[in-house]
Parts: structure tokens; sequence; C-alpha cells
């Protein structure tokens, strides 16, 4: 007796969805480069290391150019992070300059 023959058809049956996962084929909507500029300002603007400092956010194909000064490495890294972790972004120019606060 084959192993196919006990098993009632091919033992390497292929799934009939060629992307089983239902996840996979959704179209998920992306945001414009307006939405995303104006959750990154918002982000921004609650984050305890950024909302003192003025920055410039541009938005440009997903892409956010980050410009402007800030007072330590850690408000640039959270900057930085807080562009990447906002839905949309595909890259991030972190060109904000550290410079000590007096």
């Amino acid at each position: 007796m084959s192993m196919a023959s006990g098993m009632g058809g091919s033992p390497w049956q292929y799934p009939g969805d060629r992307y089983y996962y239902g996840w996979y084929d959704q179209q998920q909507s992306q945001p414009s480069d307006g939405e995303i500029k104006s959750n990154v300002v918002d982000r921004l603007r609650e984050n305890l290391h950024t909302k003192e400092h003025d920055l410039v956010v541009d938005v440009k194909k997903g892409v956010v150019i980050l410009t402007g000064e800030v007072s330590s490495s850690v408000a640039k890294r959270a900057a930085g992070d807080d562009c990447w972790d906002t839905p949309g972004v595909v890259d991030v120019s972190n060109q904000l300059s550290v410079s000590a606060r007096s």
C-alpha cells in the first residue's frame, strides 16, 4: 500500500491558494505624505526629549527628513525613533544637529 493511497491523495498537496496567509493579499492603504507628517509632528510634540525643540519635518514619498537643532544625542535618537515608529514611513533622514544649550 503506497503512502498516497493510504492518505486519500498525494502526500505533496499544494494549498489551493498560492498565498494562504489571510493577511498576504490584503491591500493596506498607505498614508499620504501629509498624514505621515502630521503623525510625526504629533509624536515629536508628545515626546519628553523632543517637545521643547523647534524641529522641521518634511516628508517626500514616505521618507521623513528631520532638520533643526536639539540639545542632546538622546533627543536626536528619540526623534529618529519616533519617525521610524510612524506608520507609512519607509526611510528617515535624521539631519538634526546636536548642540549644548546654554
